[in-house]
This record gives structure tokens, C-alpha cells and sequence, in this order.
């Protein structure tokens, strides 16, 4: 008589045991990559709300407020603290010694708005020409 053999076909469960560790690890770091993603939109939304105000603010010197009401500051929505800055402007070259009709005023805003413990900020600047007062 000629034995037969017996083949067990299946997995181990040792086997079963690596692949479910494997299958968890993979799980974990996709749902940290996919956390990660939500993290950054909401920090680059944050910063184009920012930057919009910023420059709606820039838009408003000169017109809303001038040099003599420097610094003026404020809260925006109840999140954005923003503040505007507007001072002379020096160069370097000398200037005829009559009194210009136009100075050059260096225009700064800053916003800054806290994000979980961080706090960040968004800065915009330029140099403006404005009646002198």
C-alpha cells in the first residue's frame, strides 16, 4: 500500500497574525497622512483669508486712513488681529529743501490669528506716495 499525504491548503495563524499587523500599520500611516492633509487646508485657508484682508486694508490707505492716524489696529471676525502702519519713508538722496506735495510712506500690515497653540501671522508692505500733512 502506497501512503497518501496529506496537504493542508490555508494559513497558518501565525501567518493571519503578520498579515493583520502589516494591514493595521498601513491603516495607521494612511490615517495619519490623510489627518496631516486636513491640517495644511485649514492652515492654507487661514492664510488666504489673511492675505485677502491684508490687501483689502492696503487698498484702504491712503483713502480710509492716512499717515497721521498711524498705527491704527483691530480685530477682524473675532480671529484676525490686523494693524496698519504708515511711516515716512527716507531716502538716502537729498531732497530739495521746499516742502513736497508728495512724501514716500513705507505702508505695513500685519495680521495674526491664532491657529490650535501656534500663533502665525501674514505680512505685507509697500511704499506709497501720499499728500504730505
Amino acid at each position: 500500500m502506497i501512503a497518501k499525504r496529506h496537504q493542508w491548503r490555508g494559513f497558518t495563524l501565525l501567518e493571519v497574525l503578520v498579515a493583520f499587523v502589516i494591514a493595521a500599520l498601513a491603516l495607521t500611516l494612511l490615517i495619519r497622512t490623510f489627518s496631516s492633509g486636513l491640517r495644511l487646508t485649514s492652515t492654507v485657508e487661514e492664510y488666504g483669508k489673511a492675505t485677502i484682508l491684508a490687501q483689502s486694508l492696503m487698498a484702504q490707505v491712503g483713502v480710509e486712513y492716512q499717515p497721521h492716524d498711524s498705527p491704527v489696529d483691530g480685530v477682524f471676525i473675532q480671529r484676525f488681529d490686523w494693524s496698519v502702519n504708515i511711516n515716512p519713508y527716507t531716502m538716502d538722496a537729498e531732497l530739495p529743501d521746499d516742502e513736497p506735495a508728495l512724501m514716500t510712506y513705507k505702508c505695513e500690515v500685519v495680521i495674526s490669528w491664532n491657529e490650535g497653540s501656534k500663533r502665525r501671522h501674514y505680512e505685507l508692505s509697500t511704499l506709497r506716495l501720499m499728500n504730505h500733512e
